[in-house]
């Protein structure tokens, strides 16, 4: 059995991201700051066929089996294959989100869904029945291995956004020192805007 190396997995998060931005479109859909009430899973009759295009194309970078899946239902069952696609639209839209906000957060995401993916399919290769002891034992190694790897991948994530936390509360820090040393001059132009039509509501 051939072992995903690690030039390969090295060399294949690159184009991901690549296909990533092809597929996503350039405008931003969702604030990155705005606190937004949670909305239910899109079914896929809400959802253009580009879209869907787009889900598919991500589910094949992603998670080739679920792909293969799809390509089946979308024939022998629209039904199933309907569901499929709402069950996986929230996961591309909040990868959409990530993209525009944080790519480097989005290329370790990326890293960690194939990650996933190949244990899984460790797993379930280690799970049939029969398996020869030496399979069972290179199976079984090579799976710590990709789990050993998702781990130091998941405390960079975790790195990562403690570190953009970090840059938040000092950007935070420098606001308020900020408008203390300009408090009058702040307070005055509120006024001036209050007086204004309409008046403006971030101050």
């Amino acid at each position: 059995m051939a072992m995903r190396s690690t030039i390969g997995r090295q060399t294949a998060v690159p184009a991901l991201v690549a296909l990533w931005a092809l597929l996503i479109p350039t405008a931003v859909l969702f604030s990155a700051t705005a606190p937004k009430p949670p909305v239910p899973p899109p079914t896929p009759l809400s959802l253009p066929k580009g879209q869907i295009t787009k889900i598919l194309a991500f589910l094949k970078s992603t998670e080739p089996d679920v792909f293969h899946k799809a390509e089946i239902l979308r024939q022998s069952d629209p039904k199933q294959f309907d569901k499929l696609i709402a069950e996986a639209a929230p996961n591309f839209a909040r990868l959409e989100r990530l993209r525009q906000r944080d790519p480097k957060l989005l290329r370790l995401t990326l890293l960690d869904l194939a990650d996933t993916h190949e244990s899984f399919r460790l797993a379930g290769e280690l799970r049939q029945p029969g398996l020869p002891p030496s399979a069972a034992e290179l199976l079984r190694a090579r799976l710590k291995q990709v789990v050993t790897a998702q781990f130091d991948l998941r405390q960079k994530i975790r790195l990562h956004e403690l570190n953009e936390l970090v840059k938040k509360i000092n950007e935070l820090k420098a606001q308020l020192k900020h408008r203390e040393t300009q408090q009058l001059q702040i307070i005055n132009q509120r006024v001036a805007q209050l007086i204004g039509k309409p008046p403006s509501v971030n101050w």
